[in-house]
Formats: structure tokens, C-alpha cells, sequence
């Protein structure tokens, strides 16, 4: 009865604070961005809170990776929703998982529904994080051969003879995707103060952390202050391809490894699964000391 009364107790507490991640997150997936007449809901604001309160005790370069500062950035998702989708799946998940374990497992459920509650837990927050991270992991994958292409088409439109403002514009139109629409749009951003192009690569590296957005403006900023453009663009394109190769080939080895690992299991199995039987009838026929 007590094993009863305590598993009914942790279900409909688990119930209630899931029910309330839930609101939240829904209350935060269907707010607009902030604008100055409409300003921050508070389910943005409650996320702004806890992303505060993880900063303060984590420190801030923790922070960064604990709240996948970086991968939000690059995806282009808001930080403070996304904490609260985070709350949500977990919250979620540790419903089910306290209510499977107050069924499945009524004695135990003192030691049992815990842990199943932050299992799940975690398994949540996994969840949320997924589509994030193969976002940003895709564009980042993008970003480096876009910025190879764009420097190679670059120094050869120089090669041709036309101004390094023009070109810079030029090779920007003629690319596709997520990466040459960034560029454009820092160049078209710096056209429009009236900056240098290098001064709108920098405000791009500074909103997306992306390394090649840093290597692309100190390479236009050296062209753009007596450097060879062409010989500055060839020399970092091919730093890029050869990175972009390296990843390729770390993402191979990755991939093999994770090949060979349930290859060995399956084969170390079935060395027990052989070895069992031979080991049983020996003991059994008094061979075996």
C-alpha cells in the first residue's frame, strides 16, 4: 500500500510539472520574435531566466556548450525557446516514464521511478538537441566548401581583370544555399552603410561562429589592404579544401569505427555461443578438474 500511495504521489507530481513544461513550451513555440510594441512573452522571458541561471553557475564558456550557444546560432534558432523545448521533451518524457515504471514495477517503484524519471529526462533534452546539431553540423559542413568555391571563383574572375568590389559581389550571385546567401547578405549589409566588404564579413562572423567566416574576412581585408587578392584567395581555398578533406576523412574513420564495434560484439558472441555448449558437456562428463 505504501509502494501504492508512493507511486501515486510521484505520478501526479511528475503529471502536474509536465503538464506545466508542456504549456510552456507550446506558449514558446507559437511566440513571435519580440519587436519593440510587442515585447518578450514570458515563456521567452522564463527561458531567458533559466539560460541566466545555467551561465551563473556553469560559467560562460560552459554555457555556451551546455546551451548549444554555437549549433543554435548556426541553425539559426532562438536560444531562449529552445531551452523551453527542452523542458518540454523532458518533461514529457519523465511523464511517461514515471507512470510506465508505477505500473510495470509497483514494489520498486521507490528505487525504479527515480531513476526512470532522469533517464528520461536526459533522453529528452537528447531529443530536442537532435535537429539542432544535424543542422548546424550540415551548414557547417556547407560553409567550407561554399567558401572554397566562392574564393576560387573570386581569384578567377581577378584573373579577368575586374575590380575586387565587383568580383566580390559577382561571386557571391553566382552560388546557391544556405552559406552564399549569408554572404550576400553581409556584403549587401556593408553596401548599404557604406563599409568595406571585410567590415560585413565581420558582423557575419560575429552573429554565426563559424571559423571560415573569420578566414573569409581576413582574406578580403588583406586583398582589400595591398595583398595579392589572387594569390591570398588561392592559398586560402586551398587551406579550406584541405580541411574539408581532413573532416571528410575524420567523418570516414568515425563511420568505421562505430562499423567495427557491433561487428566484434556479434563475433565475440558467437565465440560464447559455441564455446558454451563444449564447456557445459565437459563439466558435465567429468573431464574438467
Amino acid at each position: 500500500m505504501n509502494a501504492l500511495a508512493a507511486s501515486g504521489l510521484l505520478t501526479g507530481l511528475c503529471g502536474a510539472v509536465a503538464g506545466l513544461g508542456v504549456f510552456l513550451t507550446a506558449r514558446a513555440a507559437l511566440a513571435g520574435s519580440p519587436t519593440p510594441d510587442r515585447p518578450a512573452r514570458w515563456p521567452r522571458a522564463g527561458g531567458a531566466w533559466l539560460n541566466g541561471q545555467v551561465a551563473a553557475v556553469a560559467g560562460p564558456a560552459r554555457a555556451r556548450r551546455l546551451l548549444l550557444a554555437d549549433d543554435l546560432a548556426i541553425a539559426g534558432r532562438d536560444q531562449d525557446i529552445h531551452t523551453a523545448v527542452r523542458l518540454g521533451a523532458a518533461l514529457g518524457l519523465a511523464l511517461v516514464a514515471a507512470i510506465g515504471t508505477a505500473y510495470a514495477l509497483p514494489n520498486s517503484v521507490a528505487l525504479a521511478t527515480p531513476v526512470a524519471v532522469v533517464l528520461a529526462g536526459l533522453v529528452g533534452v537528447a531529443l530536442a538537441d537532435r535537429p539542432v546539431r544535424q543542422l548546424a553540423h550540415r551548414r557547417r559542413q556547407e560553409t567550407q566548401l561554399a567558401v572554397a568555391a566562392y574564393l576560387d571563383l573570386a581569384r578567377v574572375l581577378l584573373a579577368s581583370g575586374l575590380p575586387l568590389h565587383a568580383v566580390l559581389r559577382l561571386a557571391a550571385d553566382a552560388g546557391h544555399g544556405w552559406a552564399f546567401s549569408q554572404i550576400r547578405g553581409a556584403l549587401e549589409g556593408a553596401a548599404a552603410r557604406q563599409q568595406p566588404p571585410d567590415v560585413g564579413f565581420e558582423a557575419l562572423a560575429r552573429r554565426i561562429p563559424l571559423a571560415e567566416w573569420r578566414e573569409l574576412r581576413l582574406t578580403v581585408t588583406s586583398a582589400l589592404r595591398g595583398a595579392s587578392p589572387v594569390e591570398a584567395m588561392d592559398s586560402k581555398a586551398v587551406h579550406l579544401r584541405a580541411a574539408e578533406a581532413a573532416t571528410a576523412r575524420a567523418d570516414a574513420a568515425t563511420a568505421d569505427a562505430e562499423l567495427e564495434l557491433p561487428a566484434a560484439a556479434v563475433a565475440l558472441v558467437f565465440v560464447l555461443f559455441l564455446t558454451y555448449p563444449l564447456l557445459a558437456a565437459l563439466s558435465t562428463s567429468g573431464l574438467t578438474p
